[in-house]
Order: structure tokens, then sequence, then C-alpha cells
């Protein structure tokens, strides 16, 4: 019995040791549209929108599903001038959705310690991660998750795609997927 307890510990604490725990897939993706007001800070009528959308694809999409459910959430922290509110409302109907607790511990220029988190966390080992940003910095997070060569920079006006980032034995790979939730959203 005592032998039986031990090797159950040592499976659990097995990604720790080799180094190995790491989500099965981790989705990027832009907030939802802005307003045409840049001072505005929340999300544009659209933006909303694609928001509710999200939750439903996010939640049903087979495609998307394939490594599981999201099992955390993450969008960047608020600054004292609200600025990152849009990645955060974007994932609130997703939240709701999945009862997830939206996680903001870090500032959106800080998402090198958010991805080494998500890489090495054993929570969610062998899950979906689902990271909601600003754009200007998506292209480094899919280096930093181990892309190569690090993708094209999201571009300013593209707010319905998913890069899905996975991993074949230890080799990172991404997909630049449509979103389709939308009219007017891009085909390919």
């Amino acid at each position: 019995m005592i032998m039986k307890r031990f090797f159950i510990l040592l499976a659990a604490f097995a990604p720790l040791a080799t180094g190995l725990a790491r989500p099965a897939q981790v989705i990027l993706l832009r907030h939802a549209e802005k307003p045409a007001n840049e001072s505005d800070r929340h999300l544009s009528e659209r933006g909303r929108m694609r928001a509710r959308a999200l939750a439903f694809c996010l939640t049903t999409n087979a495609v998307l599903l394939t490594k599981g459910p999201p099992a955390a959430l993450f969008a960047p922290k608020f600054t004292h001038d609200g600025a990152a509110l849009r990645p955060y409302e974007t994932l609130e109907p997703l939240a709701k959705s999945l009862n997830l607790t939206i996680q903001t511990e870090y500032s959106r220029k800080n998402h090198a310690d958010l991805i080494r988190t998500v890489m090495s966390n054993p929570a969610y080992d062998g899950k979906t991660v689902v990271i909601c940003w600003v754009h200007e910095h998506l292209a480094e997070m899919a280096k930093e998750l181990g892309v190569t060569p690090k993708p094209t920079a999201w571009k300013g006006k593209v707010y319905d795609r998913f890069w899905v980032v996975s991993w074949e034995r230890d080799r990172a790979k991404m997909a630049s997927i449509p979103q389709h939730l939308l009219p007017g959203d891009s085909t390919d």
C-alpha cells in the first residue's frame, strides 16, 4: 500500500521533475474590436458581439477543443489609466460560460513571465490555455512559446484570428485560424 501511494505521488510530480509540464495547446488571440474613439478603453459594440461569439466558439468548436476545453484564461493587468480592459472584456463571456476566473497578474509588457508560468505550471499540463492580449505583443509571445521562426507581427486592424500553439516532440507549431464569427471576418 505504501509503494502504491509512492508511485501515485511520483506520477503526480513527474512533470515537475522532468521539466515537461506544459499545456497541450495555447490559444493566443487579440482583444475584440475597439471603438473609433481611442480614449474609450472598452470594447465597441462589434467587440462585445465578438466576445459573446468567442465564448460560444471556444466551448463548441471541435477544431479548437481537440485538446480539451480551456482550463485557464489570461489577460493583462489593468493599468491606472484603464488600459488593458479590452482583453479582459473579451474573455468575460467565456469565463462566465466556463466558470473560470480571468487571471490578470501580468502587465501587458511582462508577457515573458506569463509564458514561463504557463509553460511550467503543472496545473496546465496537457490542457488548453487561452491568452487574450494586445496585438503588439502576440508575435513575441508565440516566439516565447517556442514558435520558430517568430511569426509576423499581428496586424493592427485584425481582430478575427486565433493563433493555436501546440507541440509535437518538444517542437512548437502554430496554426493561424480564422474565427469566422461575425459578418466581414476574413475567410482565409
